[in-house]
């Protein structure tokens, strides 16, 4: 055999022992790290999927839904984002240094195939198990699809432009599985792996890392999150003169000595109530028929409505009273009963009832929303979402919805009571 043909012959690398990266190897509290940037295709290729039904040593079950949930984001979304995968190795591994700066040596890192068993999870297990769920995903969809093209193929009559279409449908859905597939082997997340063999020390590690951890409160992340139209909107629902500079951007509830009417969350869930109602749900349909203009005037058109049915509102504008003085005082500054408001406005609004007629019907309701919940508001509202004095229903779904519902029927069939006041 010449050696021309070996030199050109590609280099079979199967019967390697162990696989190779570019990598990084530094100190940290310690220990030796060492930190590579792997396709998503090689981390379910060197790292096993996780088992929900056996949580792995030092870390706690995961939860399939949520990893099946990172999975399909990273798939129909083109510019996702991930922090780095932390894992723990029981020893060193071969490391060839190229270069070193200042503590950090840059190099070629050597993981055996056989010691890949004792790499376990520290940080990431959910995300590790989306990318392999995403990936089986990936290849049952392909599969399917192929099979279905062939079919249609076969079925193709040039006189019914019909089976054509059908066609290229499946072949456009096929284009979209494979760019997603090829996302997946070209682009990378960062991996680190921490060198530790002891158990109470790698226990310490995983609780060091949920426990310094900030999580992102709602009402940051309706702030940041402009994938959904409701948080889109939020900005601008914000400079309202009822909500400008009463709204709790960072913290999710009020304390009594919170100076806002609401946070941002309270301001978002109120804004989706009036996009589907109390009990309704905004799935990817629903996303994508929304129209944001249309959401922002019905939004700031509720706000309007409040700010003139209730004085308390008023007085809140003026300076006469604050928003912590009015939570504190009356139902009307409590974020249940705001959101409750919203859902009888958005019910009322699609009934056709006009925005005279809830103005009218809010400003009917100001003498028993402006205190805190007397004996016979209890009795009216059922006897059960109201304690005798409270500033606030249960905030329960099922109660919001009873307590919504209820004053709908009062707002078309008035009580004697309610005319009366």
């Amino acid at each position: 055999m010449s050696s021309t043909a070996t030199a050109t012959r590609p280099a079979v690398t199967g019967y390697d022992p162990e696989v190779r990266f570019y990598a990084t190897r530094y100190n940290q509290g310690g220990r030796t790290v060492y930190s590579l940037d792997l396709s998503l295709s090689q981390i379910a290729g060197l790292i096993p999927a996780p088992d929900p039904a056996t949580p792995q040593p030092g870390n706690r079950r995961v939860t399939t839904s949520h990893a099946a949930a990172f999975g399909n984001y990273v798939r129909s979304n083109e510019h996702w984002v991930v922090p780095a995968i932390v894992l723990r190795g029981v020893s060193q591994f071969d490391f060839e240094t190229l270069e070193s700066i200042e503590g950090t040596e840059f190099g070629i890192i050597s993981l055996p195939f056989v010691a890949l068993t004792e790499i376990h999870i520290l940080d990431g297990q959910h995300r590790i198990l989306g990318i392999h769920l995403a990936l089986r995903g990936i290849a049952a969809e392909l599969e399917k699809s192929r099979n279905a093209l062939n079919r249609a193929v076969k079925r193709v009559n040039p006189d019914d432009p019909d089976t054509q279409e059908a066609v290229t449908d499946i072949q456009d859905h096929v284009a979209v599985l494979n760019k997603q597939r090829i996302r997946f082997e070209k682009e990378r997340a960062s991996v680190q792996i921490f060198v530790e063999d002891g158990q109470t020390e790698y226990q310490q590690m995983f609780y060091d890392i949920a426990d310094n951890a900030l999580g992102l409160p709602a009402s940051v992340k309706a702030r940041f999150d402009t994938r959904k139209a409701v948080n889109r909107v939020l900005q601008d629902v914000l400079a309202h003169p009822l909500l400008a500079g009463r709204v709790d951007l960072e913290a999710d509830r009020l304390g009594r000595s919170n100076p806002n009417l609401l946070s941002a969350k309270h301001v978002v869930e109120i804004v989706r109530t009036i996009a589907v109602g109390i009990e309704g749900r905004i799935g990817r349909r629903v996303e994508s028929e929304l129209d944001e203009r249309d959401l922002l005037a019905r939004s700031n058109k509720f706000f309007d409505i409040l700010s003139e049915s209730f004085p308390l509102f008023k007085d809140m504008k003026s300076g006469e009273i604050s928003a912590a003085d009015l939570r504190a005082s009356s139902m009307i500054g409590s974020p249940v009963i705001i959101r409750t408001l919203a859902g009888v406005y958005q019910e009322l609004r699609k009934r056709g009832v006009s925005f005279v007629k809830i103005k009218k019907f809010f400003s009917d309701l100001d003498p028993f929303l402006s205190r805190p919940a007397s004996k016979d508001w209890v009795a009216r509202t059922g006897g059960e979402l109201f304690f005798e004095g409270a500033l606030s229903p249960t905030s329960r779904r099922q109660d919001l919805l009873a307590l919504s519902q209820t004053m709908v029927q009062w707002a078309e069939d008035r009580p004697a009571w309610l005319l009366d006041k």
